[in-house]
């Protein structure tokens, strides 16, 4: 007769969880973060921080996650699964951390050129068990992540991953005057991440063998969308024939004329302007310098 009384009685207990007045669904209370962890040409990582409650008397172990991020269309740009079963306690929250793999492209996309904010939508599906009772759950929130000093960093930067995206190609001298020399740098701009952009200058000076020889810009502007991969450019360069001969002397000896250059870069990107110190350094042929001396 115990028995059966401990059979009636746990049954009771376990439809009165079952029902929807006790066993509570968890639910995703609020997004606490949006991070920007990376951003390379390929692959961009997210990681996304939000609070999951348990507003049950007993403890949830939280078995199923899955995270996707949607595009303002609702298209799913990225996703990331919940790895391990968590434990929530009762009438509690926890906050989960999710990194979230996006392809780069479709990213930049859609970054608003009026204020550098992407929008888009994080949803997702749940389940949870109470004392071996499993419930499904579901959520979907709007949200708004600042892109401006993530691409303020990585434009004038012109490079990723270690790789240089200012390539110089060649040094020419297309003018030999009495009180001045007109070089020229060749160079190459990737454009990995599909950026719009418009590379509007580079007011720089110019260094041989660590003294200023003269200064130099951009010979055009350069104008970027998603659609162009790279571009050359040239950038001109007026030298002081005297203060470049007495500076390149013992550069020369060794079989080569080293410069360096020093200047702003001056980028329009999504609405936004650029300003930001860039320099690079090469070397010049050692017969320009026989050049000049003739």
């Amino acid at each position: 007769m115990k028995n059966i009384l401990n059979l009636v009685a746990l049954s009771l207990v376990l439809i009165s969880l079952s029902s929807c007045k006790l066993f509570k669904s968890p639910t995703v209370t609020k997004i606490q973060d949006v991070k920007v962890i990376s951003i390379t040409p390929d692959k961009s990582t997210i990681k996304i921080s939000f609070m999951v409650s348990n507003p049950n008397c007993y403890k949830l172990k939280l078995d199923q996650l899955n995270v996707e991020l949607l595009n303002k269309d609702r298209y799913k740009v990225g996703n990331a699964y919940l790895q391990n079963v968590v434990e929530i306690p009762k009438k509690s929250a926890m906050c989960l951390d999710f990194n979230v793999e996006l392809e780069t492209r479709p990213v930049v996309k859609m970054v608003s050129s009026i204020d550098q904010k992407v929008q888009f939508f994080i949803t997702g599906k749940g389940h949870g068990k109470v004392m071996g009772i499993g419930k499904k759950f579901k959520f979907d929130e709007p949200y708004e992540l600042d892109l401006k000093e993530q691409l303020k960093s990585i434009i004038p930067k012109f490079s990723t991953n270690g790789q240089s995206l200012f390539k110089i190609t060649k040094t020419t001298v297309e003018k030999i005057g009495i009180g001045e020399t007109e070089l020229q740098v060749h160079f190459i701009i990737l454009n990995p991440y599909g950026l719009t952009f418009n590379f509007k200058g580079f007011p720089a000076e110019i260094y041989i063998s660590d003294k200023f020889a003269g200064t130099g810009n951009l010979k055009n502007q350069l104008k970027f969308n998603e659609n162009i991969y790279s571009q050359d450019g040239v950038m001109v360069f007026k030298l002081n024939n005297l203060k470049t001969i007495l500076g390149a002397v013992k550069g020369a000896v060794k079989g080569e004329i080293r410069y360096s250059v020093k200047g702003r870069v001056l980028i329009d990107a999504l609405g936004m302007e650029i300003n930001q110190p860039y320099s690079y350094q090469d070397a010049l042929p050692v017969n320009i310098l026989e050049m000049l001396l003739n």
